[in-house]
C-alpha cells in the first residue's frame, strides 16, 4: 500500500479506516490489499463518471473482484433483481456492490450505524423518478416508510442514537439484501400475500394470513388504490379541523 500511495495518495486515506482496514487491525491474515482488487501489474483502466467514480458499466466487473472473497455472497447477487439486470441484460439503472458498500471507503455493513442509514441509502435510487418511472416502480418508498411505525422509530434512532440497536424493520429485513426479489416473483415477491406474511412473521411470528393487510404497501391511499384508507383519511382531515 505504500507503495500505491505515492501515486494514489487520496485512494490510500480513503482505505485508512474502512472495513478491510479494521479487519487488519484486528490480526485478519485474508484482509485485501490494494493489488488484490487491482492487480500489481496488469491494472485495467476503470471507466469513470462525471464525478470520479467508476461508472455504472464497471458495475458487473465491480462484482466479480469482490467475488474473489467474496463467492457466495456475489452468487446471491447475480440471482437477485439487481444482479440479473447488471449481468444478464448490463442495465446500468441498478446498482452493484460499491455503491451501497462503498470501494476504498468501504462500510462496515454490520454496525448498528449502516442498519439504520440503510433506508437512506436505498432511497438514493428508489426516490428518483428518471429511474423508477422505467419500471413502473413508486417512488413513494421513503416518504410512506418513514411515516409509518417502523420508519418513524428507525429515524429517530438515526437522528439521535446511530449507535443503538432498534429491532423495527428496516428496507433488507422485508427485501431480502443481496438476494432481493422482484415484488411479482411467485418466491419471494412481497406482492404475493403469503410470501409477505412470511416476512411479516420475521418480527411478528403470531401474524396470521390477515395481518398483511394492514399495511399499504409504499402507496400512497388514493380513489384509485386503498380508497377506503383514503376517504377515512379525508373525512378526520376535515373533521379535526372543524372541531378545533
Amino acid at each position: 500500500e505504500a507503495t500505491c500511495t505515492q501515486c494514489h495518495p487520496n485512494q490510500t486515506k480513503a482505505t485508512m479506516d474502512n472495513a478491510h482496514s479494521k479487519l487488519a487491525a484486528e490480526g485478519n491474515p485474508n484482509t485485501p490489499v490494494c493489488a488484490d482488487c487491482h492487480s500489481a501489474h496488469a491494472t485495467a483502466p476503470i471507466a469513470k463518471d462525471a464525478n470520479g467514480d467508476p461508472a455504472q458499466s464497471e458495475n458487473a466487473n465491480i462484482a466479480l473482484i469482490c467475488a474473489n472473497c467474496h463467492s457466495t455472497i456475489v452468487e446471491q447477487y447475480k440471482n437477485s433483481v439487481h444482479g440479473k439486470a447488471v449481468f444478464q441484460e448490463s442495465n446500468p439503472d441498478v446498482p452493484a456492490c460499491d455503491e451501497c458498500h462503498g470501494i476504498h471507503n468501504l462500510a462496515q455493513a454490520r454496525t448498528n450505524e449502516f442498519r439504520l442509514n440503510s433506508p437512506n441509502m436505498c432511497a438514493e435510487c428508489h426516490s428518483r423518478g428518471d429511474i423508477m418511472d422505467k419500471y413502473g416502480i413508486s417512488t413513494e418508498v421513503m416518504n410512506t416508510y418513514v411515516a409509518d411505525f417502523h420508519g418513524t422509530t428507525v429515524t429517530l434512532f438515526e437522528k439521535q442514537s446511530p449507535d443503538q440497536e432498534t429491532n423495527k424493520a428496516v428496507c433488507y429485513d422485508c427485501h431480502g439484501v443481496h438476494d432481493i426479489a422482484a415484488t411479482d416473483d411467485p418466491q419471494k415477491g412481497l406482492q404475493v400475500k403469503q410470501n409477505m406474511m412470511i416476512a411479516c412473521q420475521r418480527c411478528h411470528p403470531d401474524a396470521d394470513e390477515n395481518f398483511p393487510d394492514s399495511w399499504v404497501s409504499h402507496y400512497i391511499p388514493s380513489q384509485d388504490k386503498y380508497p377506503l384508507v383514503y376517504y377515512v383519511q379525508l373525512f378526520y382531515n376535515c373533521l379535526i379541523p372543524a372541531a378545533l
